[in-house]
């Protein structure tokens, strides 16, 4: 005899299996007196669920990396720096376990390649030969490993992430980040008593409050602003929905604040010229008319937030006081030490990490305040690597500058433009960034932009076919409305 239930019984029956499930799991939680248990079985069907999900759309790991690296080393300050791991590191590692069981379930052991395995393999083989004669290798050794981590992070991210509509995502999990980043850091430097009342005092004369976010550099917190408003300009400018335009306006005023609020001119030089970039390729200059109109209401609307912007004013135009300017000065210091190193070791450069250790060779810490890390990248590897590394970087920034600007000839519908301009804007705003700055060569944001590249570039007419039995015969393009 066949046994019937109707939707309304199983839903009860469901509900009342549920209340004693939860009423099971309260009370073993007292007994053995764990209180975070009831939260570990609530999250545990959401975590499942959710890697369901990236086992059917590979490249929701690609988001939650990029989204783990906007949040910096949340995890290491939340916990008092107790936990010297971050969370790209824990995205990382699960997205890289999770990739390989679904590869080695659906047996699909292919890998798609950039072109520049070549470059990428004999730049890394100089990094770990330059050891041997390296000041300090095994700093070395940890930032050679660090830059192919990145090489590998590259490959992922091409490999996983293959579609537009795929990146529009991506563009903006990493936006609505940002915006929450931004909102954080203006009502950080707008609540700080003491900032305010040093502000008011000095009329805005003096550098107060600068905000380091979810890192411990502002400097490299600011740098997470540049993707989301590079896409958010782009949204602005292009032949968008009314709707997304707003939306694309708040969100770049937002970032807008939280990266003035941060106080790194490098970042605003690179931020400038990415718009610059931006209007130029849409030739519209309206996105500076509603930069200076949302300034106007801003100041308006927060008339404290004109102490900040007076300061962020000064902070600029220091940036022409040379050499009486201490951040500058230093700057030129360590440019000329790097020069040094070059000329006596031209070749094969001092070793990769090298240059703080031979710093003190040309000048003392004292004449530059105790600052011996270098901070422009190219001098850096001229200095460390030499001739060869040099030429090995460029070839590769080179090749890549030249697929990104060439997604931008490419461009067939209004979403390709966007992540084209995007992709190529922000690469070059990093490139721009990490001429004043050091650490280019471990920057995820960066790389993230590079591989995004190479995947728009192989999403057009190239990958109209499948590369594996698992593919659909057609890639479908969905443009923003």
């Amino acid at each position: 005899m066949a046994i019937s239930l109707s939707n309304n019984r199983v839903a009860n029956y469901a509900v009342v299996a549920s209340a004693l499930l939860v009423t099971a799991v309260l009370l073993v939680s007292m007994l053995v007196s764990f209180v975070w248990l009831p939260l570990i079985v609530l999250t545990l069907p959401l975590l499942v669920y959710g890697y369901w999900q990236t086992y059917k759309m590979p490249y929701l790991w690609v988001i939650i990396i990029v989204t783990g690296t906007f949040l910096g080393n949340l995890v290491h300050v939340v916990e008092g720096a107790a936990v010297p791991i971050t969370l790209f590191q824990i995205a990382l590692a699960a997205a890289v376990v999770s990739i390989v069981i679904r590869r080695l379930a659906d047996g699909n052991l292919t890998m798609r390649l950039l072109g520049l395995e070549i470059h990428f393999m004999l730049l890394l083989a100089l990094i770990y030969v330059s050891l041997l004669w390296s000041p300090d290798p095994m700093d070395g050794f940890i930032e050679g490993t660090r830059f192919l981590i990145s090489v590998f992070f590259i490959y992922l991210v091409f490999n996983e992430m293959k579609r537009q509509n795929e990146m529009i995502h991506l563009m903006v999990a990493a936006t609505v980040v940002a915006v929450l980043l931004g909102a954080y850091a203006v009502y950080e430097n707008l609540t700080n008593v003491d900032v305010a009342i040093q502000n008011i005092l000095a009329e805005g004369s003096m550098m107060r409050g600068r905000v380091s976010g979810t890192t411990n550099d502002p400097n490299r917190f600011a740098t997470m602003f540049l993707i989301p408003m590079a896409f958010t300009a782009c949204v602005i400018l292009a032949d968008t929905n009314k709707v997304y335009k707003v939306l694309s306006i708040a969100a770049f005023a937002i970032m807008s604040g939280g990266l003035i609020v941060t106080y790194s001119r490098s970042a605003w030089v690179a931020a400038i010229f990415m718009i610059i970039i931006i209007a130029w390729y849409y030739r519209n200059v309206k996105l500076f008319a509603y930069i200076g109109l949302l300034i106007v209401v801003v100041l308006i609307a927060v008339p404290q937030f004109s102490y900040t912007l007076i300061n962020a004013a000064q902070r600029f135009l220091d940036i022409t006081a040379g050499t009486a300017d201490d951040s500058s000065r230093i700057r030129v210091l360590l440019g000329i030490a790097a020069f040094g190193m070059f000329i006596d070791s031209y070749f094969i450069g001092v070793g990769y990490r090298g240059f703080v250790d031979r710093f003190t060779d040309y000048y003392s810490l004292q004449e530059t305040v105790d600052v011996a890390e270098p901070h422009n990248v190219i001098y850096t590897i001229l200095a460390e690597l030499g001739l060869i590394g040099i030429i090995l970087y460029l070839l590769i920034m080179i090749k890549i500058l030249m697929i990104a600007h060439s997604n931008i000839k490419r461009s067939e519908d209004l979403t390709e433009k966007i992540l084209s301009i995007t992709c190529f804007s922000t690469i070059l705003a990093f490139l721009i960034f990490y001429q004043f700055y050091g650490g280019g060569m471990n920057d995820n944001n960066l790389w993230v932009m590079c591989a995004l590249a190479f995947s728009l570039y192989y999403a057009g007419p190239a990958m109209e076919k499948p590369d594996d039995k698992n593919e659909p015969q057609t890639i479908p393009k969905t443009g923003i409305p």
